[in-house]
């Protein structure tokens, strides 16, 4: 359990894509993740999320000093406009700064505290920019006033200007909370981004734990049924499945390959096939066109389209079985045909989980710039994969 969870932390899979995992991937009454596991992961992606959305501390302070101090000086250089002393108005203005703040952070603590029920809340709210108001009328009233601005006169009550000093806290505490949201909402949209994007890895993970046995298995199976026949070609299919095994253990860890490592890879799975059949019973014809072979693609993307041309085409043939597999290469765009001998059409539940599996990475992977197609001949009796990859358009994206 321990190496489990550590396992699983260290790769950043949380528990909400791991759940997506064990929705999709994990046939049920077969496989569940261990409930000690899915809280260890839950409690780390609340805490994680916690901290993103509030963020390192020092940072936030800073911020918020960062924001009253230019709120400070906007105002002082406003009002300085009017007789050019901008010193005395960063002395009168910074001396209201502590009622605005008040009412402000008081605002924020009665939103938070009930913001679920506005009409409580916005009362409250009203309250602490009016209390806002009057203390700085009142030091206005006391001290500034008299002190800086000997000339004027000042009525406490009037109502007009008392107003005045009750929108300056409005103002206030507006300007800050549109900023606290807009910092809120830019966290949020990385918190999405950060779990779409891990939701992602952890479906690509459990889509290539899910293609490995089924190709693994399939050629197994092969290997026993030439041992049982005692046949020479057994040693041969050991060798190329030791090779296969060597790729499918390490190289699919890799989010992408060079192009022709894996077309490398389809040409010793379709040498391990040929092995299989008597070569007046199968015929096999590729052609590989590539411009760039060091082309990044994903690993194990390729080969369910041969291995489904062998399993449900040719497989169930006993004469006169051909494949023919087509890869071009040009100008950033991929083009793969896989086309084989099939006398019936395909039916839906014989179709196998390789191009289901094929189809959810390219939505992943290459979404908007990839399209794979099947179609059925019944005139020429042949089925075709027909798969397309703009890896320009990833790049530019």
């Amino acid at each position: 359990m321990y190496f489990t969870c550590w396992s699983q932390k260290s790769t950043g899979i949380h528990a909400d894509s791991l759940k997506v995992y064990e929705r999709r991937f994990v046939p049920t009454g077969k496989l569940s993740l261990p409930t000690a596991f899915s809280d260890l992961c839950r409690a780390e992606l609340r805490q994680s999320r916690n901290q993103l959305c509030a963020g390192p501390p020092v940072r936030k302070f800073l911020l918020h000093v960062l924001f009253w101090l230019s709120y400070w000086f906007i105002y002082a250089y406003a009002y300085s406009r009017y007789d050019g002393n901008i010193g005395k108005y960063l002395l009168t203005e910074g001396l209201q700064m502590p009622a605005r703040i008040l009412a402000t952070y008081a605002s924020f603590w009665l939103l938070e505290r009930w913001g679920r029920h506005t009409w409580w809340a916005l009362p409250g709210v009203a309250m602490a920019t009016i209390a806002g108001g009057m203390l700085n009328r009142l030091l206005k009233f006391w001290y500034l006033v008299p002190e800086f601005f000997p000339e004027s006169t000042i009525q406490f009550w009037n109502l007009g200007r008392l107003m005045v000093d009750v929108f300056d806290c409005v103002l206030a505490a507006g300007v800050a909370l549109s900023a606290r949201l807009y910092f809120r909402q830019q966290e949020s949209l990385r918190l999405e981004e950060q779990l779409r994007r891990e939701k992602s890895e952890a479906e690509l993970f459990a889509l290539k734990s899910q293609l490995q046995p089924h190709f693994l298995f399939n050629t197994i199976n092969n290997l026993y049924a030439l041992a049982r026949m005692k046949s020479d070609k057994a040693a041969p299919v050991a060798l190329q499945l030791a090779n296969l095994l060597r790729f499918v253990l390490y190289e699919t860890r890799k989010p992408t390959i060079p192009l022709k490592q894996e077309i490398k890879i389809l040409t010793d799975y379709i040498a391990l096939e040929q092995l299989r059949f008597d070569p007046d019973r199968l015929r096999v014809e590729t052609i590989i066109e590539l411009d760039d072979p060091q082309q990044p693609i994903t690993p194990l993307l390729l080969l369910p389209l041969v291995e489904n041309a062998f399993k449900h085409g040719v497989g169930e043939l006993r004469s006169d079985a051909w494949v023919r597999l087509r890869v071009c290469l040009s100008d950033k765009t991929l083009q793969v045909e896989v086309e084989n001998s099939l006398l019936i059409a395909p039916q839906p539940s014989t179709k196998g989980i390789g191009l289901a599996n094929v189809r959810r990475q390219l939505e992943l992977i290459y979404p908007g710039c990839s399209s794979l197609q099947t179609q059925w001949d019944e005139q020429k009796e042949q089925y075709g994969v027909y798969l397309v990859i703009q890896f320009g358009h990833t790049d530019q994206t």
